[in-house]
């Protein structure tokens, strides 16, 4: 894959994933913890649970678009509850620099390869370039549910 390929992928997938995380920004500016933490009903996460399980998951799919491992304990973050917005705003900020200090080593053999991470629960076998799609999908469903999670608090009064 050329250079130029590369580095209109890693462009495309940077910008994507920072208009994402300004989504969760703006989702999360000024909620308390009551509607932070809140959540629909059984089985269903609050917008806390989403970002930060979304957040995580983002870390481990682009590293392992790159052929890396990140440890991670995927089962914290579906107990997470955030103490403020500002909590939350700092993990978005964190994970968007990692997000952005690992694509500057994304190359053309880590986007053709196949790989599946040691770690990887369900064994899943792609392409560089398909964890990196699978990160964009991952996280816009995620934000999909708390766009609708936080209408459901304001129609309820929560918060």
């Amino acid at each position: 894959m050329s250079d130029v390929l590369v580095s209109m992928v890693r462009e495309a997938v940077e910008s994507t994933l920072r208009e994402q995380h300004e989504v969760l920004r703006e989702l999360v500016q000024g909620l308390s913890p009551a509607v932070l933490n809140w959540s629909p009903g059984p089985e269903m996460n609050s917008i806390a649970v989403l970002v930060a399980h979304l957040l995580d998951a983002e870390r481990y799919l682009v590293a392992a678009a790159l052929g890396e491992v990140v440890e991670r304990d995927r089962e914290r973050w579906f107990r997470y509850e955030a103490p403020s917005a500002l909590a939350l705003l700092e993990l978005i900020d964190r994970t968007e620099q990692e997000t952005s200090e690992r694509l500057i080593r994304l190359t053309g053999e880590a986007l053709a390869r196949e790989w599946t991470p040691p770690n990887d629960r369900l064994g899943r076998c792609f392409s560089g370039m398909r964890w990196l799609l699978h990160a964009i999908q991952h996280n816009r469903e995620h934000i999909g549910q708390a766009l609708l999670t936080r209408q459901l608090a304001a129609q309820r009064g929560i918060g």
